[in-house]
């Protein structure tokens, strides 16, 4: 209380001569010549007597917004407290799936080689199952097909029979039918 009752005119003070301190400067601050200080900026001097009868109705609402802002406080510590140990427990979940995956990765690729080789192995076997009949069949073919040009080329130069039989078939056949 003993602060507030200072006056405007006590806060100058000469500190040498031409040199002036002013409220709002720092000590050691030392103005130059020519500079011109407001006393305008000053804040007005404080009343010399304190009126305290509004001081208790005051006090008490600021005693209520206190205890709502504690309560309010002491929630938000709650809730923050709360996140932090959710966010431990996702962490440590986390740690322990990534384990998990991690262990899974390395027996995987074992099991998995494995599996693959054997289908890898049966399928090259249907492979060459199937190969060697598409040979064999190609070898078929072309025989039949040598077979057809040896049968069309043997057509073609000899009659199916020898012309002494066709004439005596012939003959033989007229004499039944009676013509």
């Amino acid at each position: 209380m003993e602060r507030r009752r200072i006056t405007s005119a006590a806060r100058r003070s000469y500190i040498s001569s031409g040199e002036m301190m002013v409220g709002g400067l720092a000590p050691g601050r030392r103005l130059g010549p020519g500079t011109r200080l407001s006393l305008a900026r000053m804040p007005p001097p404080l009343p010399t007597r304190v009126d305290f009868s509004l001081a208790g109705a005051l006090n008490a609402g600021f005693k209520e917004t206190r205890a709502s802002e504690r309560a309010e406080m002491m929630e938000l510590n709650d809730r923050f407290a709360s996140y932090i140990e959710k966010v431990r427990f996702l962490e440590q979940q986390n740690k322990a799936l990534a384990a998990e995956l991690n262990q899974l990765r390395a027996k995987e690729p074992t099991k998995l080689a494995d599996v693959y080789q054997a289908e890898l192995r049966e399928l090259r076997l249907r492979l060459d199952q199937l190969t060697a009949n598409s040979a064999r069949l190609e070898v078929e073919r072309d025989n039949l097909a040598q077979d057809l040009g040896t049968v069309r080329q043997k057509k073609q130069m000899k009659p199916p029979w020898p012309a002494w039989i066709w004439r005596g078939r012939l003959s033989r056949w007229k004499r039944r039918s009676g013509s």
